[in-house]
């Protein structure tokens, strides 16, 4: 009899300002900074597939095909500020690249998940981006995410949050 090999939905992990279950402030981001999230923790026992999922509002009508790049900061210790990539510190804070390089330079240290590609509309409509899935090689990481846009995120925090969403592998 053959098996048929399903995907299911597991756990979403979210980070978001506020409420999520890991912080990132994702307000007012200028035109190419960057921002990285809290340390976060996938779970001693971790599905093998996970999609990405950034959903964000901006300022000001950005142009057309204009990006939000997101990258991923793998890390096999649960330490903030240990055994991280790419200069992350573990910690909601501004992500400014290493001490000799620019985020440009340093981001590729980090796990490239995707891109949110901006249509030109402004604070009333929020922009979603479901990314290709990826493998996590260790427990703990966080996001980066980079506004390589021409305008700033909204200033506040209400629409904007990353997910990690578990993709299960499920024999029948």
């Amino acid at each position: 009899m053959p098996t048929d090999i399903l995907l299911k939905t597991g756990q979403t992990i979210t980070w978001k300002a506020a409420g999520g279950d890991f912080a990132i402030t994702l307000a007012s981001i200028a035109v190419d900074a960057a921002r990285q999230g809290a340390k976060g923790d996938l779970g001693t026992e971790w599905g093998r597939l996970w999609v990405p999922r950034l959903t964000i509002n901006m300022d000001v009508v950005p142009s057309a095909g204009r990006t939000i790049e997101l990258f991923w900061a793998a890390s096999p210790n649960a330490g903030a500020a240990l055994e991280n990539p790419g200069a992350t510190t573990g910690a909601d804070a501004v992500y400014a690249g290493s001490a000799g390089g620019t985020v440009d330079e340093t981001k590729f240290q980090l796990k490239f998940l995707g891109i949110l590609v901006l249509t030109p509309d402004a604070d009333a409509v929020v922009q979603v981006a479901d990314m290709a899935p990826f493998v996590p090689v260790h427990r703990y990481g966080m996001p980066v995410l980079v506004n390589k846009s021409d305008q700033a995120t909204e200033g506040d925090d209400d629409s904007h949050q990353i997910e990690l969403i578990e993709v299960i592998d499920e024999s029948q």
